[in-house]
């Protein structure tokens, strides 16, 4: 409650500023607006219904428009004798203005008879000095930050003490306005200052050079938004909505910076059309947000600690890591250790996990480092090697010599290389997709190793809006995809490090002392290769060619069915396990050396009915 009085009160402080100031439209710095008010004319009352300028030493803007060739502009002011006078007008930078050349009088006591004659006719006792512009060139005022088109201009000594006039006429040009500089002196009064950017408002805004002055707004709001997001994040975590008010001031910040700098290095501002500056400002202040929103944005969406996110305390220091894992069904019975692929965790296996259980055996399901619940090193130590010498520790952990293990994508990957450095220890294989060929790290591994750039893909990347989209992309079969397993699968991507993973992933070497791919004739061990036959990812193809290298390998395929096999056919993909540990638990001499058996099935039928 504390805190919504003093938000509401520091409002109330900033909107009573800004209306008072906005209430007097007194002298600023440099140049003061005065807005024309005078109708067009042309006999004696326009003199007396010019606009009025008070102080006239010190410099003012007159702002007009010539409508007509027949319309006269008039400001007047009172001088002293000897008082030095100076006026010029300044044609507002835009192209078709180049060639609107209006003309200046000034007139007043003890100034001589013109030499020409003016649209207008002279009060008694007055005279005039009359002056136009011969050309053209570009004038950068810093005070404004425009660009003007100098025009005629006049600087006399007053002859006398009285009421003096400036007049401004000429055939109009596109939308014809100007601004009259009058004034000799600077005003840096502390009331000036601060009204300074709304009198930049009024004369940008009036010479149609666009509403940069806008733009101002944006970095109060974002900081207010800011100073918002960080107490509510103390309280309570922020919620995806609240991330998106959050971006979207950081694109006014950026916005505001770009143009601030932008503005006081150009030496004649901006060259190109105003829409085309406009869309440059945006496009740069998008991009700026986008990456340095990465940044500001990972202690919003990465806010779980290891334990707040497993929800409990199965861990196991291996190699100094913190590696989590569930453990469940009798510790005397034949032990499956589940490896998840990449980007995933132990919630894909929650189906084969049920179906393990209910026949009977000890299932333990492992994050790999990185995902999960595991720790996520910032180090490049994310090898095929690591993970599974990672894998193997888990298990001297929990006292198993000996399993079965069951790996997807490229955590089947992790078991070859198990069965590879310790054939020992694995029973048998299941191998779901595996990523067995790969030397090397994909493509985009290369943009994700770049300094912040990299970290920037890997956080957007790894966004849980993305994660419904990623699985819809490596799956056949979707009717599996509901909002609670996309969840369940983005789950993982709140906890910290997360996305920094991504990037040593990337800076990792692929492979160990002995690479998956070059040392696959070295597993012995029975395995079953199960695919789909659309898997976008790793193609079918691959089965068949890594079942003609493994010693003793059975190819099963899944007809219509896509990479993430164990949860677009469940069914058909537990009952192929169940049955092959099974067998291979029977007798593993049904798998003998040269011969290799590859099975096509139809999604529901069992490998026994094949």
């Amino acid at each position: 409650m504390k805190f919504a009085r003093s938000f509401v009160l520091v409002c109330a402080l900033l909107l009573a500023l800004i209306s008072s100031l906005a209430a007097k439209p007194q002298t600023a710095r440099a140049e003061v607006p005065i807005l024309e008010t005078n109708a067009p004319g042309g006999d004696y009352g326009l003199f007396e219904g010019g606009q009025y300028v008070p102080e006239p030493w010190f410099m003012w803007f007159v702002l007009g428009e010539l409508s007509s060739a027949d319309d006269v502009d008039m400001a007047k002011f009172d001088y002293q004798a000897g008082d030095r006078f100076k006026a010029e007008i300044f044609i507002p930078g835009h192209a078709a203005l180049r060639e609107f050349n209006p003309r200046l009088a000034l007139i007043g006591p003890g100034l001589p008879r013109p030499h020409e004659p003016l649209p207008f006719e002279i009060p008694e006792g007055m005279g005039a000095i009359v002056a136009a512009s011969d050309g053209t060139f570009d004038y950068f005022d810093i005070f404004t930050q425009m660009v003007y088109f100098p025009r005629a201009k006049i600087e006399v000594i007053m002859p006398q003490t009285g009421r003096y006039y400036v007049a401004v006429w000429g055939e109009p040009v596109g939308i014809a306005r100007y601004a009259l500089d009058i004034g000799i002196m600077e005003n840096f009064a502390p009331h000036v200052l601060v009204r300074y950017p709304i009198n930049w408002w009024e004369v940008r805004d009036y010479l149609q050079w666009g509403h940069w002055p806008a733009l101002l707004i944006p970095p109060l709001v974002a900081a207010a938004l800011i100073w918002l997001m960080r107490r509510l994040a103390r309280r309570r975590p922020i919620r995806q909505y609240e991330q998106i008010t959050f971006a979207i001031a950081l694109v006014g910040l950026t916005a505001t910076f770009i143009l601030l700098v932008a503005q006081q290095t150009t030496g004649y501002g901006p060259q190109l059309a105003i829409t085309f500056s406009i869309a440059g400002v945006i496009a740069l202040a998008l991009a700026g947000s986008v990456v340095w929103g990465a940044y500001i944005l990972t202690p919003l969406r990465e806010r779980l600690n290891l334990r707040e996110f497993a929800g409990d305390d199965q861990f196991v220091w291996v190699n100094g890591y913190a590696i989590h894992y569930t453990d469940d069904g009798p510790h005397s019975a034949p032990a499956v250790v589940l490896i998840h692929g990449f980007a995933s965790s132990v919630f894909t296996w929650r189906g084969v996990k049920a179906a393990l259980l209910a026949a009977g055996y000890r299932v333990i399901a492992v994050d790999q480092l990185g995902s999960g619940a595991s720790a996520r090193p910032a180090e490049p130590i994310y090898t095929t090697q690591t993970q599974a010498e990672l894998v193997l520790g888990l298990l001297d952990a929990l006292g198993i010599r000996q399993a079965n293990f069951v790996g997807h994508s490229f955590g089947g990957r992790v078991a070859m290389q198990i069965a590879i450095f310790a054939p020992e220890r694995a029973q048998s294989l299941v191998a779901l997709a595996p990523e067995a060929f790969a030397t090397d790290r994909p493509g985009i591994a290369r943009w994700v190793r770049l300094p912040i750039l990299g970290y920037v893909l890997a956080f957007y990347s790894t966004s849980p809006w993305l994660v419904r989209l990623g699985l819809r992309l490596v799956s056949a079969k979707r009717g599996w995809i509901t909002d609670a397993v996309v969840k369940g699968y983005a789950a993982p991507l709140h906890v910290r490090g997360s996305a920094l993973a991504q990037v040593w992933q990337a800076r990792s070497p692929k492979d160990g002392a002995r690479p998956v791919p070059h040392n696959l004739d070295a597993i012995t061990a029975p395995t079953l290769l199960l695919w789909g036959e659309r898997d976008p990812v790793f193609p079918a193809a691959d089965g068949a060619r890594l079942a003609q290298i493994l010693p003793n390998a059975r190819l099963q395929v899944l007809e219509g069915i896509g990479h993430i096999v164990h949860e677009e056919s469940p069914e058909a993909t537990q009952r192929a396990i169940l049955d092959f540990l099974e067998r291979s638990a029977k007798t593993q001499s049904s798998f003998g050396c040269p011969a290799h058996h590859r099975e096509r099935i139809a999604e529901g039928s069992s490998p026994s009915d094949a």
